[in-house]
């Protein structure tokens, strides 16, 4: 019996706004949207998604590999107003909530979540949860989900992962959890139906 949820938030819960704030600069620049994308989803944004660099630190090092000409608070308010809460999720969530544990699992920044929760209040729909920021891993790093197995105290067979991306389904499924892969709202509300969650 399912007594736990997991959700990433960035694709899920919200609109994935780095892919947008990604879009946006390689337009603007003229500039590949791999270049883009490896830059501040890659090696860097790892290292500034683990907290292993500050926020200043990482956007000095994304304005000079990208020689954009904007300052850092300009590119972060940018970046973090390109997330829209997906109301249809908030509505699942909140239909969750009467039964079942649920937790966050997200690659994130302090900065991010502090902006993010303040327009949204978003942590107040989980009981709890893991951000790579105060773990200093991220997904796919199979410790980020044993940690919020070990947060959530919920066993693997009895926990539900769900994620935009594949890739980050993986790791969840071999340490036995279930996992189902996020597109739309509408989606996810008939999959948890024919598992007859909801």
């Amino acid at each position: 019996m399912i007594t736990t949820f997991l959700f990433d938030l960035g694709g899920v819960l919200y609109t994935n706004g780095s892919k947008k704030f990604i879009s946006d600069i390689s337009k603007k620049y003229h500039l590949s949207e791999i270049l883009v994308e490896d830059i501040i989803d890659g090696k860097i944004g790892s290292h500034y998604r683990e907290a292993k660099i500050t926020r200043d630190e990482f956007w000095q090092q994304v304005i000079e590999k990208l020689n954009l000409s904007e300052d850092v608070d300009t590119l972060e308010k940018q970046w973090v107003d390109e997330y829209e809460l997906i109301e249809e999720t908030k509505s699942i969530l909140l239909q969750l909530a009467k039964k079942y544990q649920l937790y966050y699992l997200s690659d994130n920044v302090k900065e991010r979540v502090e902006v993010l929760d303040k327009k949204f209040h978003f942590t107040k729909l989980f009981k709890g949860g893991i951000f790579s920021h105060e773990v200093g891993v991220r997904k796919p790093n199979p410790k980020i989900y044993e940690l919020a197995l070990h947060k959530s105290k919920s066993r693997p067979d009895k926990t539900i992962f769900i994620d935009d991306k594949a890739q980050m389904l993986l790791p969840a499924k071999k340490l036995g959890i279930h996992t189902l892969l996020f597109s739309t709202p509408e989606n996810l509300k008939s999959d948890l139906k024919r598992m007859k969650i909801i």
